[in-house]
């Protein structure tokens, strides 16, 4: 079927704008890693700066598992709405708690909850808005928006603590919540993709009781985790990288770069090989890198690592976005999408954890292989009961549902 060039500038233009929402919302999330510095600053302890970091992704847990539901009830265009508003109220929270313990983590918590809101009525849309067929091409350039805020916004707002702009620092995430409303309440049209097929739930767990009953969804949720999993001990690899004198900075600016650039000019890679067996290669490549990373690493040897991560980076994350809407029916998708995004939670929010008491009770560089090497063994392992439920054709239960 002959697709008119109309059309194709429609998707184009569809697509760009949900790149950029995107860059936004990610961008709320990544200036915050830099949070611990301006706490320190507002004359919070460690404990309760990391209590307040932590209170973002509660809320994001929260809020990722039960949104899907909330998507055939609401529509699109109210969860955006809602995580505009919620965005920016929390932002604005932020900004304004000072030195105030309770009120800065409800506004944290509050903050957390908006982005959740935008970022899972997206990441819904973009599933039902492609077929499965354009979902790689399509979801790479997308998320290359998600990338892209490690070379843009996370430098601004370090340089701005680094000289001491603290104020400046903790009003960046209240002009980036303010556009990111812009763009995906006024300039984001969602009215194309119906939700009449998708049937509203009295549980929000409904939809995920169903998911789970489809095992190719189960798997594709676990490799989420494990690609996570992998993803986070490089963002928090800095521990590692302090016991051999370098920044993580090397590593994770080439990592990001690349990616930028891969997930803008090769996404269509994704396209025309089997993304279910792709993920497994990408994923415990990546592993092997960070691995390299910890050996005795050197400011070349990081920025040439983080180049290679780079390219799974840039292929494995829309990669395994993309996944679990390939194997999910259209009625349950917003359900698939509220897993997968809660798989990513998840990590995000163990990895530290774990690792920092491994660390406590070894050193830096043992902590961080653990969780890699955990990471490795449980994707070889993922990988093979893939490959036989794949062999056996039990991937998708009783019956296969388009």
């Amino acid at each position: 079927m002959s697709v008119s060039r109309g059309a194709s500038q429609q998707k184009n233009k569809k697509i760009i704008l949900l790149a950029i929402a995107f860059y936004f919302n990610f961008a709320c999330s990544n200036v915050s890693y830099l949070l611990p510095v301006y706490y320190a600053h507002a004359g919070f302890s460690a404990a309760r700066a990391g209590a307040l970091v932590s209170a973002f992704y509660i809320a994001s847990l929260i809020f990722r598992l039960i949104l899907g539901s909330f998507i055939p009830r609401f529509g699109f265009k109210k969860l955006l709405a809602a995580g505009g508003v919620l965005s920016t109220a929390g932002a604005l929270a932020i900004a304004f708690s000072g030195g105030s313990f309770i009120p800065a983590f409800a506004a944290r918590l509050l903050f957390g909850s908006g982005t959740a809101f935008t970022q899972i009525a997206l990441a819904a849309y973009q599933s039902l808005a492609f077929p499965k067929e354009e979902r790689g091409r399509a979801y790479s350039f997308i998320m290359a928006g998600g990338l892209a805020p490690m070379l843009t916004a996370v430098p601004i707002a370090d340089a701005l603590l680094a000289k001491g702009h603290f104020t400046a620092y903790i009003f960046i995430p209240v002009l980036l919540s303010a556009a990111m409303s812009a763009v995906t309440i006024f300039a984001l049209d969602t009215g194309d993709v119906s939700l009449d097929d998708v049937p509203a739930s009295a549980s929000p767990f409904a939809g995920m009781g169903e998911c789970l009953r489809i095992p190719a969804v189960v798997l594709s949720v676990l490799m989420m985790i494990i690609f996570s999993t992998v993803d986070a001990a490089s963002s928090f690899m800095s521990s590692m990288t302090a016991v051999f004198g370098l920044m993580s900075s090397y590593f994770l600016s080439s990592n990001a770069a690349v990616g930028v650039l891969v997930r803008l000019f090769l996404g269509r890679v994704l396209d025309r090989y089997p993304r279910s067996r792709l993920s497994a290669p990408i994923t415990a490549s990546m592993a092997v890198l960070l691995l390299l990373a910890s050996v005795h690493p050197s400011r070349i040897s990081l920025m040439i690592l983080g180049f290679f991560f780079g390219v799974g980076m840039g292929f494995g994350f829309p990669l395994h976005i993309a996944l679990v809407s390939d194997y999910s029916p259209r009625r349950l998708q917003p359900a698939a999408v509220s897993m997968v995004w809660f798989a990513i939670a998840v990590a995000f929010a163990v990895v530290p954890f774990v690792s920092s008491y491994i660390t406590e009770a070894t050193d830096p560089v043992f902590g961080f292989r653990a969780v890699v090497i955990f990471a490795l063994v449980c994707c070889i392992l993922t990988a093979a009961v893939w490959r036989r439920l794949e062999r056996r054709g039990m991937l998708y239960g009783r019956r296969k549902e388009s």
